[in-house]
């Protein structure tokens, strides 16, 4: 059993992680999303960033933890 929680503990720390990063930024980000003056590509960026952030903190935390 201890094996199992060590293995879901990085994962959990990443999920709360991106999941406060999310509510700190989206009113932001939704602010750039909806302006007229914003490229295309935008939305995609952000996800790309949230992507990246969440798959080092995953990498990052089990590294650490082995």
């Amino acid at each position: 059993m201890s094996l199992l929680s060590s293995d879901l503990r990085p994962t959990e720390i990443t999920i709360v992680v991106v999941l406060i990063a999310a509510l700190v930024l989206l009113p932001p980000l939704l602010n750039l999303w909806f302006s007229i003056d914003s490229v295309w590509y935008l939305p995609y960026i952000v996800w790309f960033a949230i992507i990246m952030l969440s798959w080092y903190l995953q990498r990052l935390l089990r590294k650490n933890a082995i």
